[in-house]
């Protein structure tokens, strides 16, 4: 009796595990097949004899003398790779593929072709940008119409690094160093025959020389300049004498604290001494103007020496927008005499102009605004110089001036642009009392350390009583 019952009990496992191997078969040809995609690359399809998956992290291993551990430095992550062995299939029903050669050939073309595919993976899915590093096709004679093919795949990112970026600023100097150079070419080409009328031409290119160069040493004795030429003094005295350049920072950029107020004086003193030596260097030149290289090169270290004598960015900016604007008296002479002579006063104007408006571009590249509409009103200025002298220049046939001139208004917009574009605006506060500075910079900013900043855009009478109502950066 006890034999039949353990018969029956082993006959009834051997039941539930023919179901249970049963239900495995069933969902292993049934589910799971039915999950899995239909593998292609770039829209080919193809049968899947195995696929290798890679992927992981990158690392750099270090090792160390006298040390038993290493040290792994994580890199980033490795991009996925896949090795796929599978086979085309003349006629087949599933892929719906035809042709079996039409099949190598389109899989070649595919993965010849520069740039990234589609994978479509059996189990992973989709994969989108994936490379081709490598193809082979196996033909044997016991396969008949099938061919056998190996794909190494990896998947590419998009590109990031490197990334070449272009300077204004450095783009800024290379216009106006070729600004200069075109309207040197272009006072050559139009005072060629006028040089030859005699010593009246030449005194009237000194004269025209003489003039810009008087403009140049006013401005540099102006007392703007003497002022602005303690900016950068360390404490509140430098903080109330800037009228320069403050930038989003909130000041100048700061001498040493050993430095004093005689000290940045002398300093201005000598840089008005090498605009005057630079002045003098200029008239020698201009009474050669056939000698155009000495001249260009006179012309514009006078230029640089002026921008160099202001402490401050705004400064500079202001000094050479004066000179940009020169305009001589015009020559009376009739006659051919005065006729050449007219001629060489107008084309050594339009020569220092232009190399003003070429140091006015480098200067620029300095200046930093401060506000959005101070980068807007700066750039209107310095936009409105230059296309006032690329008319000059058109109307005159200076070709090669109005050229460059043209592209370096476009670079000059492209540097300003670039500087402040993230610039906040400026927005007008109103309170019920008058209030400290500290105070005001820690309500309006939360940031007490701005205070200086504040006080500078304000400049009220005394930092502890600031007016009501005031404009100043919105955040």
């Amino acid at each position: 009796m006890s034999t039949i019952t353990d018969a029956v009990n082993v006959a009834g496992s051997i039941g539930g595990l023919a179901s249970a191997i049963g239900d495995a078969t069933t969902l292993i040809t049934g589910d799971w097949f039915k999950r899995l995609d239909k593998a292609s690359y770039g829209n080919l399809q193809f049968g899947v004899e195995s696929i290798r998956t890679a992927a992981g992290r990158k690392t750099s291993i270090h090792t160390y003398p006298f040390r038993d551990d290493v040290w792994v430095e994580d890199l980033g992550k490795r991009p996925r790779q896949f090795e796929v062995l599978g086979f085309l299939v003349e006629g087949d029903l599933i892929t719906g593929g035809g042709d079996v050669i039409s099949q190598r050939k389109a899989l070649l073309s595919i993965c010849e072709t520069a740039g990234g595919q589609t994978l479509v993976h059996p189990t992973l899915g989709t994969v989108q940008n994936v490379c081709c590093l490598g193809v082979e096709t196996i033909e044997r004679r016991d396969l008949g119409r099938a061919f056998e093919f190996r794909l190494t795949l990896i998947v590419s990112g998009n590109r990031l690094f490197p990334t070449a970026i272009v300077s204004t600023g450095a783009a800024n100097a290379q216009n106006a160093n070729l600004t200069g150079i075109a309207a040197l070419a272009d006072f050559v080409k139009t005072t060629a025959t006028s040089i030859a009328a005699g010593a009246a031409v030449v005194q009237q290119a000194v004269s025209t020389a003489v003039g810009w160069y008087q403009i140049g040493v006013t401005a540099i004795n102006d007392v703007k300049r003497i002022i602005g030429a303690v900016s950068t003094l360390a404490g509140n005295f430098g903080r109330l004498f800037g009228g320069g350049n403050s930038g989003i920072s909130g000041s100048n950029q700061q001498a040493s604290t050993n430095t004093t107020a005689a000290d940045l004086l002398s300093a201005s003193s000598a840089a008005r001494t090498s605009v005057l030596a630079e002045g003098v260097a200029l008239q020698a030149a201009a009474q050669n103007p056939s000698d155009s290289a000495t001249l260009g090169e006179a012309a514009q270290a006078y230029v640089a020496a002026v921008a160099a004598a202001a402490t401050a960015p705004a400064d500079a900016v202001r000094l050479v927008s004066t000179l940009a604007q020169y305009s001589p008296s015009a020559v009376v002479p009739a006659g051919q005499i005065g006729a050449a002579m007219g001629t060489m006063q107008t084309a050594m104007a339009a020569l220092l102009r232009r190399y003003a408006l070429a140091q006015l571009a480098t200067t620029l590249t300095t200046y930093q605004p401060s506000s959005q509409e101070d980068a807007d009103s700066v750039l209107g200025a310095a936009v409105e110089l230059i296309d006032a002298e690329s008319d000059v220049a058109g109307d005159a046939g200076d070709d090669d001036s109005y050229v460059a001139l043209r592209a370096l208004r476009q670079a000059v917009v492209a540097d300003l642009q670039a500087r402040g574009a993230n610039l906040v605006s400026i927005a007008t506060f109103t309170f019920n009392a008058s209030l400290p500075s500290l105070v005001l910079a820690n309500r309006i900013y939360r940031d007490p350390t701005r205070e200086q900043q504040l006080v500078q855009q304000v400049a009220p009478i005394h930092p502890a009583f600031m007016p009501t109502t005031f404009k100043a950066l919105s955040n």
